[in-house]
């Protein structure tokens, strides 16, 4: 059994979060994972429900007593997330001869709102990049970004997997229509995801299709902003928001097809799912993106931010029979190359390579 200290936040909500649970899980018979975390949030929940042990960290800079607890538990890997479990998983393991492992799952820079605090948090992020023996990251996007940095050791790309969902909700259940065209999405209501630019695309495809709806499942800092924009825009009986959902899963089928208006994707679970349920997709020209999306095969990307053919792309899908094709096409691909097993499996190696 491989010992492992995971430094992670703690309030993490997208693709880390979900990468590291499932890791957990697939990995748990032959690895043992103590999280470190620094923030109480989201993912510090599901640690506490799931019964994993944890050291938590409320007060600032607690590098003595991790360190004290690194000695005493003799881990034989660090493994590092974030921001804040580089910081402290990097510094901590001086003089204590336990090699670091470092995921990246997206752009640090891009992570936060306040773009000043997100410089600065990659500049100090860049201090410790070369302890890590290796760093692992989600997209060939994320390779280029982290090289680019100046990274000088071993980087393994490892695809982000996803279980195949094979129960679904039904259109009735949220009183939407069969002949309804539903265009839906997954998010954070976050500056980098852009769910602004994507009530402006809706606004302009409900001009074009009446029938025409936006299930919008997310939440976060914008979302005032988002009721706002679709209260000024006059179509809150056309737009369906459902929060943060634990079953989102679930819902994928009552949609159409899945929209993507990203600035910045290391890579997307979101766009993963959709195209697990047999969805088209349209998507930004947004980094990690185009490992999942072929243009014009199974799905639309869409360069500059081009509204226009944003429109035009989701529009075509009012065609039952092009999106049953680029859909199945999207189901296949998933199955056969972003399953959860591959994702540890691949996960497992390369811990087993740094233990040498």
């Amino acid at each position: 059994m491989i010992r492992v200290a995971l430094f992670i936040s703690g309030g993490e909500k997208g693709g880390s979060r979900y990468q590291v649970l499932k890791i957990l899980e697939g990995l748990k018979d032959k690895v043992e994972f103590t999280f470190f975390t620094f923030y109480e949030g989201m993912l510090t929940k599901d640690i506490r429900d799931r019964n994993y042990k944890n050291y938590h960290f409320k007060k600032l800079l607690p590098f003595m007593k991790i360190k004290n607890i690194l000695k005493n538990e003799k881990f034989d890997l660090i493994h590092t997330y974030g921001f804040r479990g580089n910081l402290y998983g990097r510094i901590s393991s001086n003089n204590l001869n336990i090699p670091v492992i470092s995921t990246y799952t997206g752009f640090m820079k891009e992570d936060y709102n306040n773009k000043i605090k997100g410089f600065i948090f990659e500049k100090i992020d860049d201090l410790t990049l070369n302890i890590p023996e290796t760093i692992i990251v989600s997209s060939n996007a994320i390779y280029d970004y982290i090289k680019n940095r100046g990274y000088k050791k071993k980087i393994k790309i490892i695809h982000l997997g996803i279980d195949i969902e094979n129960d679904f909700y039904k259109r009735e259940d949220f009183n939407l229509n069969e002949d309804d065209f539903i265009i839906g999405a997954v998010m954070r209501f976050e500056k980098v995801k852009n769910p602004i630019f994507l009530i402006d695309l809706f606004y302009e495809v409900q001009k074009r299709e009446k029938k025409s709806k936006l299930v919008l499942v997310g939440d976060g800092s914008l979302r005032t902003e988002i009721e706002r924009k679709i209260k000024e825009y006059g179509i809150s009986d056309k737009v369906l928001l459902l929060g943060f959902r634990d079953d989102v899963k679930k819902i994928y089928k009552i949609f159409d097809l899945f929209v993507l208006t990203s600035l910045k994707e290391g890579f997307s679970i979101s766009t993963l799912e959709a195209m697990s349920s047999s969805l088209p997709v349209v998507v930004s020209d947004s980094g990690g993106v185009r490992e999942m999306v072929e243009d014009k095969v199974n799905g639309y990307i869409i360069k500059n931010f081009n509204k226009e053919e944003f429109v035009e792309k989701i529009l075509l899908f009012k065609n039952k029979e092009l999106k049953k094709e680029f859909g199945e096409r999207n189901r296949i691909k998933v199955i056969d190359k972003f399953q959860v097993k591959k994702m540890c499996d691949e996960t497992l190696k390369v811990y087993s390579e740094v233990l040498g």
